[in-house]
């Protein structure tokens, strides 16, 4: 008898609890909220999830931080979504790919090691995703606990994904690999090119690429395209503003000064102002006065930023050199921001600096980043880099 009523006790309780969980109410989360002016392509997006006509391989293409991630994650949802709405936000599914937890959610991403794959790694990713949905290579690498170096996607990992996506959902009726940058996959993207041209019909690849230019001309091919419309900066800027309680100007002013990047315009707002002016400021005072010391000393700092860091503060002073240029001859009157730094300090650069200055030194700046690609000795590389950049400081030119 008492076996009886110890199984009815139990069979209640699991009652109540399933009562209990029909009546919660959870809060509405939805990656595509994150989305920045998105307003045309994620309703097609949508639709064509809702109607079953998402196609199993596609490829999401944007600028730097324009929030591709932010959208896969979007389509995610929607294809994990038990409801005719997809996404809801409000389901176990839902609910789930929010917090990045889905079983048949999988990830691939560029690692510093060729011998490890993404799994061992999915804490600290779902940590900055979390934390930096908008982050770039060079934010993703903060997380890591190594030393970075060149990203890639090993070979290691492309055997590990494509075997994970042979086998059967665990909990879901479709397997969704979210495949971040692809074009650090480089030629070994041909050992892929089976499964992308015929994905398992529950299985759905989606790319995550910032430059199409460097995936091979098969991949392209086989992909379906969805290119992220341009950032808005007047959206934007209000976003910013009422997320980090600043004015509308500085938010502006510094989505331009970072290119509608909205990570690093982000991080600029953050810090209140750009760190890179102040290691650039220093850079122009020692080789224009050619401190050999301080040079060394400059060039020992610049080694601390891993190579990634390395590349992005040398298109940092490309973008620069840019907004020199439109001051200086076009009068641009969207740059008249004198709450930001970098604008600021581009106005005075465009007064100093000649035209064959600039071309100079951008043509210099080029041959570094190429040399940084390629592995070369930064050490020697920016020594060098700072010796010539001195004698361009220090040309004249009666050319304005």
């Amino acid at each position: 008898m008492w076996i009886f009523f110890r199984k009815f006790a139990q069979l209640r309780i699991k009652m109540l609890f399933e009562q209990e969980a029909r009546l919660t109410v959870y809060p509405k989360e939805l990656w595509s909220d994150q989305l920045i002016s998105q307003e045309v392509l994620w309703p097609k997006i949508k639709s064509a999830i809702q109607q079953n006509r998402f196609p199993h391989f596609s490829l999401l293409l944007g600028k730097p931080g324009n929030g591709q991630l932010v959208l896969a994650l979007s389509i995610a949802q929607a294809l994990f979504c038990k409801t005719e709405q997809k996404p809801c936000g409000t389901c176990e599914a839902c609910r789930k790919i929010t917090y990045l937890i889905h079983p048949d959610l999988h990830f691939s991403f560029p690692l510093n090691k060729p011998k490890e794959t993404c799994q061992q790694h999915y804490a600290s990713w779902r940590t900055a995703i979390q934390e930096k949905p908008f982050m770039s290579i060079s934010d993703w690498f903060q997380y890591l606990s190594d030393e970075s170096k060149n990203a890639n996607i090993s070979v290691t990992e492309i055997n590990n994904f494509s075997q994970l996506l042979t086998l059967r959902p665990f909990e879901s009726d479709v397997t969704v690999l979210i495949l971040w940058l692809p074009e650090y996959l480089g030629k070994d993207s041909n050992r892929l090119l089976k499964l992308f041209e015929e994905p398992p019909a529950n299985v759905f690849v989606i790319l995550v690429s910032e430059n199409s230019e460097l995936l091979l001309p098969t991949v392209l091919s086989r992909a379906q395209l969805f290119r992220m419309q341009s950032i808005q900066l007047d959206h934007a800027s209000a976003l910013l503003s009422d997320k980090y309680n600043v004015s509308r100007d500085i938010a502006y002013s510094t989505l331009l000064s970072t290119d509608k990047n909205v990570q690093e315009a982000i991080q600029l707002i953050e810090q209140k102002s750009s760190p890179s002016i102040d290691v650039l400021k220093k850079l122009l005072q020692i080789t224009y006065s050619y401190q050999v010391g301080p040079m060394l000393q400059w060039v020992e700092t610049f080694l601390e930023l891993n190579r990634e860091e390395q590349k992005k503060f040398i298109e940092w002073i490309q973008l620069l050199l840019s907004f020199v240029l439109r001051i200086k001859f076009s009068g641009n009157s969207d740059l008249d921001f004198p709450e930001n730094q970098m604008m600021a300090y581009s106005k005075k650069l465009s007064n100093s600096l000649t035209l064959i200055q600039i071309e100079k030194w951008v043509d210099l700046m080029d041959d570094c980043h190429m040399a940084i690609q390629r592995n070369a000795n930064v050490k020697i590389l920016m020594t060098d880099f700072c010796i010539q950049l001195s004698g361009i400081l220090k040309s004249s030119s009666s050319n304005n």
